[in-house]
């Protein structure tokens, strides 16, 4: 009995070490960005828009939600069709119980019941998917862009570029002092 303890413990012992050990290694080897471009969220190559912690419209959760709820609905109609074809033919484990017409009514008020939340959260308005935002305008960090950025660094090459070719031009007009 002792042994099934032990094959527990140590099951859960390795999970624990294989997360942490893998833990502690990734911290080593990710790349540290300590900037604050590094420490911005990256999403596919794209500007970040907004905060990371976004809060989705309730909206969303509201459709999964009844979809959740119909979903339930079909995982449940499926095995009372069975019963209930069985009731009324007075067959199989319901058979000499005239339990036919209660299954019946059971499984109708069942649906009726989530016809009704259907019913009152389209009255809600909750499955409209038509959004207004009234709050202020999202200002990024950053005062200029990626392209803004490119920009800058190609005006700061043109410029180096420039100083070494008149500091070129400017070494080659100078004669040279004999020695």
């Amino acid at each position: 009995m002792h042994f099934d303890y032990l094959n527990v413990l140590v099951f859960a012992s390795v999970g624990l070490v294989f997360v942490f050990a893998n833990l502690l290694i990734a911290s080593f080897l990710r790349p540290k960005r300590l900037t604050d471009e590094g420490l911005e969220t990256y999403e596919c190559g794209e500007e970040t828009i907004g905060a990371a912690w976004v809060q989705f419209d309730i909206r969303y959760y509201t459709v999964a939600l009844v979809y959740v709820i119909f979903a339930v609905e079909i995982a449940f109609l499926f095995p009372w069709a069975l019963v209930l074809r069985e009731a009324f033919a007075d067959t199989g484990v319901a058979q000499g119980t005239g339990i036919g017409m209660f299954a019946l009514i059971e499984g109708l008020v069942f649906v009726a019941i989530l016809f009704l939340g259907l019913v009152y959260v389209w009255a809600k308005g909750d499955l409209d998917w038509v959004l207004t935002y009234s709050g202020a305008r999202y200002q990024p960090k950053f005062a200029s862009t990626k392209l803004d950025r490119v920009a800058k660094v190609k005006d700061i090459e043109a410029e180096l570029e420039a100083q070494h070719q008149a500091a070129k031009s400017k070494a080659q007009v100078q004669p040279e002092p004999s020695a």
